[in-house]
């Protein structure tokens, strides 16, 4: 069974960023993280090797990490801007939700094949492919996507789905799994 609570830290803070990169650390650098279905597996690669400073220690921490607790500055929340001083990642902001639901991204990965709450959907954006799982009891999304023909699945994003985007969610599912299959899946 699928559980998720979330994290109840103060995040944006030196203590609360070192206990993310922790759970971000366990998840996805210290272990191999699959994603499965039948008997296909990919491994999930956050390319920990390419990392910026992170301005609370001072020390090295994987960009994957810092996009995953930042939204697009475009996406007009009111969060605090992104510490990352990447400059792709800079053009970030902090997201409190993201943050704190950081320890669901690897449940939703193993169990997005067997846990009925979790729906998923394959979608093309420009060349690249993305799987699309959405556990559905909380509006939260994880998504993978197929960088090349390589063996490795990158974790892209995770995000909370606001309810106004609920809809839009609902209904490309629906396409997916009236016309499905596409010819761009990989499993």
């Amino acid at each position: 069974m699928f559980v998720s609570t979330s994290r109840n830290i103060d995040t944006f803070c030196p203590l609360g960023v070192a206990e993310l990169f922790t759970v971000f650390k366990n998840d996805f650098i210290d272990s191999t993280l699959t994603i499965t279905k039948n008997s296909i597996s990919y491994t999930i690669d956050v390319k920990p090797h390419i990392t910026c400073t992170c301005p609370f220690a001072f020390d090295e921490k994987a960009e994957k990490f810092w996009h995953l607790i930042t939204t697009d500055i475009n996406a007009n929340r009111s969060n605090r801007v992104n510490p990352c001083i990447s400059p792709k990642e800079r053009k970030r902001r902090y997201d409190t939700a993201r943050s704190k639901r950081i320890h669901w991204i690897k449940p939703v990965i193993e169990q997005w094949h067997t846990e009925p709450a979790i729906r998923y959907f394959y979608q093309k954006r420009g060349n690249k492919v993305n799987l699309v799982l959405w556990y559905t009891n909380r509006n939260f999304a994880v998504i993978v996507r197929k960088l090349s023909n390589s063996s490795d699945r990158f974790l892209v994003s995770s995000y909370l789905i606001y309810e106004s985007e609920v809809y839009r969610y609902k209904k490309q599912l629906k396409e997916y799994e009236k016309n499905a299959p596409l010819g761009i899946e990989w499993f």
